[in-house]
């Protein structure tokens, strides 16, 4: 096993740790008071899944809520619903009651705005309160037999009927501090509401995988099912007129463009393939700006050959209709991803799936 731990000084840790632990014990007392039945939750009249995690972003929600949506869609009539986090909007929207024009990363947000062009035709909402969200979806979309929550599961006052939680590969939630000496939005005990866990992003082979050492780390319940996800990097897709004009044999250097949690194993994954003489990072969920769109086609004006890859969640933020004019002039690539189960464990996470629906 080989786990890493994001560095911040020690002396600043020992500094944080004590809000850390009352921050985590206030959540916990959240949930308690759920459990006992203080706090009322609410249970849809549909089945619910709810896929989220313990920490604060980077585990990879968006890929594996696009792989439970294509469990779904051949057996079910499934829904989305999604906050919408970094959307400028406010409240509940339909995906499908915006025009196409119209809808963008500022309205639902990036993430949605990516499934929702992964999965045209399964319904997708976004809303800050998940009861009311749900509720509404299920009305627009009355086929609706399985809504997949998206982040929810620190989202009490509605019940699921499945809760998947993701631990990033080399940043288990085992390793980390809550909130602010680390990125954990509970203590790692709240695992125990979980039907079951997800390691994701695994780097290593099955074979050298102790899934009981891991077991025991993620303090996991016998009837507690673990998985074992990796990405798998797809080849890049031009997405612009100047680079559907290229084939991938003329791309003599790469400008990476990111704001993701986490962009270094997709540059090292590029850096293997291509010369990445630029890597241009943002800070999560960022909001390209026109300026900052002119700057990079301004650096690809200055060295002919080069083209831009970013991620698919990127470019749905800059296609924004400010930026539409400049970043269509340029030779952009978008590397795909999907969602690799280890062990073919597929028909089991399939079977617990269906089980739960029934």
């Amino acid at each position: 096993m080989s786990v890493k731990r994001i560095h911040i000084p020690r002396r600043i840790r020992r500094l944080l740790k004590p809000l850390g632990w009352l921050f985590g014990q206030m959540v916990r007392l959240r949930r308690w008071c759920y459990h006992k039945r203080i706090f009322r939750s609410w249970r849809a009249e549909v089945p619910a899944i709810c896929v989220g995690n313990l920490a604060v972003g980077g585990t990879g929600k968006t890929p594996h809520v696009a792989y439970i949506l294509s469990l779904l869609q051949s057996s079910h009539h499934p829904a989305l619903l999604s906050r919408g986090y970094g959307r400028q909007s406010k409240g509940y929207v339909f995906a499908d009651h915006v025009s196409e024009n119209q809808l963008s990363a500022s309205l639902i947000g990036d993430e949605p705005l990516l499934l929702h062009s992964l999965y045209p035709d399964i319904p997708l909402a976004v809303d800050g309160d998940r009861v009311e969200g749900i509720q509404k979806l299920c009305q627009d979309a009355p086929a609706t037999d399985v809504v997949v929550l998206d982040d929810a599961y620190q989202h009490l006052s509605l019940k699921a009927d499945l809760n998947m939680v993701l631990t990033e590969y080399s940043w288990p939630y085992f390793v980390d501090y809550p909130l602010p000496a680390g990125r954990l939005r509970e203590f790692p005990s709240a695992v125990r509401d979980a039907d079951m866990v997800v390691v994701t992003k695994t780097t290593e082979a099955p074979e050298q995988i102790r899934k009981e050492e891991w077991r025991q780390k993620l303090q996991l319940a016998p009837d507690q099912p673990l998985f074992f996800t990796s990405y798998q990097y797809q080849d890049p897709l031009p997405v612009t007129t100047p680079a559907r004009n290229l084939s991938l044999e003329d791309i003599r250097e790469v400008i990476l463009v990111t704001g993701i949690a986490r962009p270094q194993p997709l540059a090292d994954y590029l850096g293997h393939h291509f010369t990445v003489a630029q890597h241009i990072k943002y800070p999560d969920h960022h909001r390209y700006s026109a300026a900052e769109m002119d700057a990079l086609n301004a650096e690809v004006e200055d060295h002919p050959g080069r083209v831009v890859m970013t991620t698919e969640k990127d470019w749905m933020r800059m296609q924004e209709e400010i930026l539409k004019k400049t970043v269509s002039s340029l030779p952009v690539f978008i590397i795909p991803i999907s969602v690799q189960f280890l062990f073919e464990d597929e028909q089991l996470l399939f079977n617990q799936i269906i089980q739960k629906l029934c």
